[in-house]
């Protein structure tokens, strides 16, 4: 809360102050940049975490490339051929976060759609079959799941602030130069 000091000393409490502050985070149209930027750092630090235990060994998303088939999560099909094309997923959450600071709204909504439903469904797709595999989970899919809640949110505030042209006063990140 905000404090008014009178010159008689008396405080005045400003009961307002903290709505005021929240209005003016949510109005204001680098937020939505900023919470894209740390919804998708999120969902990277997910991707290297612990997606699997077995006995004293974690692995992470990317160990399970080989894994699949040998735990009996996904021997053959559509989840076992987008865990192969997994490295995609940090591609696909940082194109969306250069696309929305270069304000290619539209191309960085799609990317942040297409990568939260990549990691979401290979991470829920994993959860549901490592279960009737008897295979302990690591935190990974969850982390990769907040961090997917979070860049929809991101994706969303994006382009509704887009469409409403608050987000045009934002500062555009420059272009590389080329300087070849």
């Amino acid at each position: 809360m905000a404090h008014d000091e009178r010159a008689s000393g008396a405080r005045i409490v400003d009961r307002d102050a903290g709505r005021r502050s929240v209005h003016h985070l949510i109005r204001h149209p680098g937020t939505p940049l900023v919470l894209l930027t740390i919804a998708a750092a999120v969902i990277v630090i997910g991707t290297f975490a612990p997606w699997l235990r077995s006995g004293s060994t974690t692995r992470s998303s990317y160990d399970l490339l080989g894994l699949m088939s040998r735990l009996g999560i996904a021997p053959q099909g559509f989840v076992s051929t987008l865990v192969r094309w997994w490295p995609l997923v940090p591609l696909l959450a940082t194109s969306a976060v250069v696309s929305a600071w270069w304000r290619w709204t539209s191309v960085a909504v799609a990317a942040a759609i297409v990568s939260v439903l990549y990691s979401g469904g290979v991470g829920t797709a994993i959860v549901v079959k490592s279960r009737s595999a008897s295979i302990a989970i690591g935190p990974g899919p969850w982390i990769c799941a907040i961090g997917d809640v979070a860049m929809l949110v991101a994706a969303g505030w994006l382009a509704v602030s887009n469409a409403t042209g608050r987000g045009a006063a934002t500062p555009a990140a420059t272009r590389p130069d080329d300087q070849s």
